[in-house]
Parts: structure tokens; C-alpha cells; sequence
């Protein structure tokens, strides 16, 4: 009798026990397919957030085309202290969007260096000099025309092509083509240091187009502007730059004589006070989500305005 009853007790233990498992078992598949349920949830939201703010994105483009074809159409020249060049914010329901333009042509575009074929003299002086001011060889100007070029011949004696990048630790091969992004400047020879491209990033910049197009003398920063003469230093640089005690130029000749520099810059190449191509930045903020894009304008004389490129998250 009482060993009848013990089995009873063991039994019903048992069955306690295979009860609380098969419990903490359902309980495990059901916190997990609510984890997974809940991920599901937030991806979808995030796709669904990202579409929404590429529409945004292309909604901006249209914006700062139609903003600079008005502007062309009220002045031949550009800079900073007009309206085009604002932060302009525009918030919406769940969300903001933020848009800013910044002139190309006041940075250095590193494919100027190759056009046609061949070698730009005067970009090619103007950057030796960018490099010279922040202590850089300027010998490294070969190796980035090889990586420009599109042949596979050094440049002597500092150039690089495939047998220089080929037999590095990662190796890779010679773009020989134009850089769509400044980025992409790392990769060359004599760049490859962190603290050397940094020094230079500032005042350059590529977006794919090689032709020898001008410096803006209106939007250029004194890192640009110091490259136009060779005895010419960034603090003299700073001084010409337009502000609110320095209007803005109305032609190249204005700021050579307002600054007096008719002795200092004596190449007038590839120098202008209006630009033909221009990067927006946009911003769009919806829930949770965050999307920075990247577009490259190019405008015509008539003021047409298209798309060249853009990106999402880095430019």
C-alpha cells in the first residue's frame, strides 16, 4: 500500500516536472517568435522609413535645381551670402528635412589635374602648392595623375601604376579613370597615411566630371586661394576672402585689383567668380529613421539644372 502510493507521489512529480518543462519550453518559443516578431516589425518600419525619405531626398533635388535655375536666371555670379547657399529645414509630420548646397567649384576637384588626355599644367602648379602649404612632398601630384591617366605607364619619378599597388599587402589595381569621390584619394600612393589625407581633404574635392573647370574665387576657402600664387600664404588667403566687409566679387579682375595682387597672381586660367556645379547635402529625419544623401548638381549657362550623381550615406 505504501509503496502503491509512493509510485503515485514519484509519478505525479514526474508529471509536475514534465509540465513545468514543456511550460518553460512554450514560454521560450513564444518570448523568441515575439522577439522575432518585434524585429520584423521594426525592419519593416525601417525599409518603409528609408523609401519615404528617398522620396524626400528626390523631392529635394528638385528643389535646389529649381532654386538654381531661378538664381542663374538673376545673376552670372555665385557665392555664399546668397539665398541658394542657406540651410534651409522643412519639417513635416513624423519627420524634418534638412537641405544645405555647397559651391564644387570652390574646392580644388582632383581631376582637373588629367583632361583630355593629358596633363593640366595649371592644376597641376595650383595643388603642388595646396600641398606644399600643409607640409606635404608635392611630388605625390605624380602618383595621382597615374591613377587618373589611363594608361599604364609611370610617371617618373614618383608616379605609381598596377606594379606599385599590385604587390602591396591588400592589393589592388590603378583606377585610370576619374575619382568620384575625394575618398577615393586614400588609395593613392603617398595618401595612404591617414594624417596626410586629412591635412589636404578640406580644400578638395571630385565628383567624377574631368574637365579643367574654374576655381570660384568667391566661394573658394583660403586653402584654394593661397594656390593661386606661389609666394602666397593662408593668412594673406584669409584676408581676400569674401564677408561682410569684403563683398563679394563681381569678375576675376575685380578681386585681382581690389587686393591689389596684379604682381602676386599672374595665372588667370581656371578662375571665375560663377560655378556650373554644386553639392547638396540632405537630411531626412522620419521616426526612427536617419538618411544623409549626397547629390552632385551640374547647371548650364541657361540655368538647366540635372542630376550628375548621388549617394547615400557618404560622399
Amino acid at each position: 500500500m505504501l509503496r502503491n502510493r509512493s509510485i503515485t507521489m514519484h509519478q505525479r512529480g514526474v508529471a509536475i516536472i514534465t509540465a513545468l518543462l514543456i511550460v518553460a519550453i512554450v514560454a521560450t518559443i513564444g518570448v523568441k517568435l515575439a522577439t522575432h516578431l518585434q524585429l520584423d516589425v521594426r525592419r519593416t518600419g525601417n525599409i518603409i522609413s528609408n523609401e519615404q525619405a528617398l522620396v524626400f531626398v528626390s523631392g529635394a533635388e528638385e528643389l535646389a535645381k529649381y532654386g538654381l535655375r531661378l538664381d542663374r536666371e538673376d545673376n552670372t555670379t555665385d557665392h555664399y551670402q546668397e539665398d541658394w547657399a542657406l540651410e534651409q529645414t522643412f519639417p513635416f509630420e513624423g519627420g524634418a528635412l534638412k537641405g544645405k548646397l555647397t559651391d564644387l567649384q570652390g574646392c580644388f576637384n582632383i581631376n582637373s589635374l588629367f583632361v583630355n588626355n593629358a596633363v593640366n599644367i595649371t592644376a597641376r602648379t595650383r595643388f603642388q602648392k595646396m600641398l606644399s602649404d600643409k607640409r606635404i612632398n608635392a611630388d605625390v601630384v605624380d602618383a595621382v595623375i597615374d591613377w587618373l591617366d589611363s594608361d599604364v605607364n609611370t610617371t617618373l619619378p614618383n608616379g605609381a601604376e598596377d606594379g606599385y599597388y599590385m604587390n602591396l599587402e591588400k592589393p589592388y589595381r590603378t583606377a585610370n579613370q576619374a575619382m568620384q569621390s575625394v575618398s577615393e584619394l586614400r588609395l593613392v600612393k603617398g595618401f595612404e597615411d591617414p594624417d596626410v589625407f586629412n591635412k589636404i581633404a578640406p580644400g578638395l574635392c571630385a565628383f567624377g566630371v574631368a574637365t579643367a573647370i574654374g576655381i570660384n574665387v568667391n566661394t573658394a576657402p583660403a586653402e584654394v586661394l593661397s594656390s593661386l600664387a606661389p609666394d602666397m600664404t593662408l593668412q594673406q588667403a584669409e584676408q581676400i576672402i569674401p564677408s561682410e566687409e569684403q563683398p563679394p566679387y563681381t569678375d576675376v579682375a575685380d578681386m585681382i585689383s581690389r587686393n591689389n595682387l596684379s604682381k602676386v597672381i599672374t595665372n588667370l586660367e581656371q578662375l571665375s567668380v560663377a560655378s556650373d556645379y554644386f553639392l547638396l547635402s540632405t537630411e531626412v529625419i522620419i521616426g526612427q529613421s536617419r538618411v544623409q544623401a549626397y547629390s552632385v548638381l551640374s547647371r548650364t549657362a541657361n540655368g538647366d539644372t540635372t542630376v550628375l550623381m548621388h549617394s547615400i550615406g557618404a560622399y
